[in-house]
């Protein structure tokens, strides 16, 4: 979910105040027209960080509101207007503990390199990610809870929000990834397959209906490396990482350079060794033949 400047502007201007706000009082506050700002609080209404009580603004008493209000009063010299603008919530959101690439990042946020560079460093100088060389002398970054954990309790509610109103009605999302979702439904949707319920589209035609059907929006073509990655991250039964590996073994030569933190367990299991919550190598072995791989 992103907000504007003016979005970040204004609702500062909210939190500040002790008082329930008038429009007009904001539209001068910020130099803004009155004809405008009427569109700048429906904004902030449809993502639940305002409330209007007979044409008065104040804070919504919704997570999302109050997690800001605690943000702004921790932090409250922070130029958010920049930190929280734009493009980058999407970054923010895509930066946890774990430290990652900016190629990662850049898939993770769907925002290009350069920007995500651009962005980085802002964020460098402020505290709010670490910089770190991993063992080949790449930068990573990380999220610093220590300074900033204020800010991810922001974001997170927020970004739950704008993910669950984009899932059509009957789906449950699985990731949202910026730029699309991955969800799944026990109702046929109008979205493109994907994840297991496109499997049988590069041979492996699944013997048994399974319960849910897997669906990513926007509708788009989709490429073998996209089918593979939303299975993975669909996998949460030792069945579904079953199928996972059965689907790497039959297109290994377009699947090899794919990156993801289950690609590690999975060549792990098919050199022998066993790994806790995935399938032994006999088991993938004799789920080959059923298949007849």
């Amino acid at each position: 979910m992103r907000l504007s400047e003016k979005e970040v502007c204004l609702l500062i201007e909210v939190v500040r105040s002790e008082v329930a706000l008038e429009p007009t009082d904001l539209a001068a506050a910020l130099n803004i027209k009155s004809t405008s700002i009427y569109k700048i609080l429906d904004r902030l209404e449809n993502k639940g960080l305002i409330d209007k009580e007979h044409n008065r603004i104040v804070l919504s008493i919704s997570q999302q509101a109050q997690s800001f209000k605690k943000l702004y009063y921790t932090h409250h010299t922070a130029p958010f207007e920049r930190v929280l603008a734009g493009k980058r919530i999407s970054l923010l959101s895509s930066v946890n503990q774990v430290p990652k690439s900016v190629e990662e990042l850049s898939r993770g946020s769907g925002i290009p390199k350069r920007s995500v560079y651009y962005f980085l460093r802002y964020f460098a100088k402020l505290g709010i990610v670490r910089k770190i060389k991993n063992k080949g002398n790449a930068f990573q970054y990380s999220f610093n809870y220590t300074l900033w954990g204020e800010l991810k309790e922001f974001l997170v509610p927020l970004s739950e929000i704008e993910s669950l109103t984009k899932v059509p009605i009957g789906g449950l999302l699985i990731k949202d990834y910026g730029n699309n979702l991955l969800f799944k439904s026990i109702r046929q949707l109008d979205a493109t397959p994907t994840s297991f319920s496109a499997y049988g589209k590069y041979g492996i035609q699944l013997f048994l209906m399974t319960i849910s059907n897997y669906y990513t929006l926007p509708k788009r073509e989709l490429s073998i490396r996209d089918v593979f990655v939303h299975s993975l991250d669909s996998a949460n039964e030792i069945q579904d990482r079953v199928l996972c590996i059965l689907f790497y073994l039959k297109n290994r030569h377009e699947l090899k350079s794919i990156k993801h933190p289950m690609m590690r367990d999975i060549r792990a299991i098919l050199k022998h060794k066993h790994i806790k919550g995935y399938p032994s190598y006999e088991e993938v072995m004799d789920r080959m033949t059923v298949y007849a791989l």
